[in-house]
């Protein structure tokens, strides 16, 4: 069972043991969860079918449903379904990250910077923050297009590991950004121009209020593919390092981060890096250098 299991590309055993561990969670804070039986279903049900779909040949179809779609929808359910658990097994730790804040500026960053807000800044900066969300399909779409399966599988791997350890964060430190724990203390909306105030309703709408503030996974994610683009093509690196940059900037001008958050993003990229190097060397290893399964 384990020799079977390891033989497993890296990423889809990352699915299967996060789920069974949201399941775990679940089940350990059951009478506190009022959507458990549900949340149950679903989480056994998303480490099953990952298992389930190892077991087909990698035909086109399979290929897209195990690499892209269901990657896609298990980061997607996973990210919409612990923001439902988190108010009911922890507490908001937004005091501590504006304390944090407040002690290394003698002041709040995301107040502060409000001064310099202008229309055509704000357009920019909501702008640079949905970059976030087309990186990850803009590097599996280079490795794929490339032919570098085997460096997509990696890839595919710390993407998934930093979004989940993300979420691990928003589990252990609860907290929902200035834009929410201090809205008393803007003076005024940040509006845009154009495209800003339509993204920013649709974050909302989408995401809801959420406790996905520490650590930043704009910011991890982020500065992990901008590292992974480093390994493979400098053209795309540089390319994408204003962008990524500003993207840094507005999450903290946009009020959805602490700088705190920024800061545990940043560390957040170099554990991904350091621990999922090391597993996934381990499995090469285990499995002789081979890509046979997935």
């Amino acid at each position: 069972m384990t020799k079977q299991f390891l033989k497993l590309y890296p990423s889809a055993q990352l699915n299967i043991v996060f789920f069974i561990g949201l399941s775990l969670l679940v089940g350990f804070f059951y009478p506190k969860i009022p959507m458990a039986s549900y949340l149950l279903v679903i989480y056994i049900s998303m480490a099953i079918f990952q298992l389930f779909i190892c077991q087909f040949n990698n035909d086109k179809f399979i290929n897209i449903l195990k690499n892209i779609a269901f990657p896609t929808f298990s980061v997607l359910i996973a990210f919409d379904t612990i923001g439902e658990i988190i108010p009911y097994i922890n507490k908001d730790m937004d005091h501590v990250f504006l304390a944090i804040d407040y002690k290394i500026f003698g002041f709040y960053p995301y107040v502060y910077l409000e001064k310099y807000s202008t229309p055509y800044l704000t357009e920019i900066m909501q702008l640079s923050y949905c970059v976030y969300y087309l990186l990850p399909f803009i590097l599996g779409a280079y490795l794929l297009r490339q032919g570098k399966k085997e460096d997509f599988q990696k890839a595919l791997f710390l993407v998934l590991l930093c979004f989940y350890l993300s979420y691990i964060g928003y589990i252990i430190f609860p907290a929902l950004g200035p834009r929410f724990s201090i809205a008393h203390m803007f003076q005024n909306e940040l509006d845009g121009i154009l495209l800003a105030d339509t993204i920013n309703n649709i974050l909302n709408s989408l995401e809801g209020i959420k406790r996905d503030a520490f650590p930043s996974g704009h910011v991890g994610i982020s500065l992990l593919i901008l590292l992974i683009f480093y390994q493979y093509n400098k053209k795309f690196f540089w390319i994408t390092l204003l962008p990524v940059i500003l993207l840094i900037i507005s999450t903290v001008y946009c009020r959805y981060h602490y700088v705190i958050d920024v800061i545990a993003g940043m560390i957040l990229t170099v554990v991904t890096l350091l621990t999922g190097n090391l597993y996934y060397n381990f499995w090469l290893k285990k499995n002789g250098n081979s890509f046979h399964k997935g």
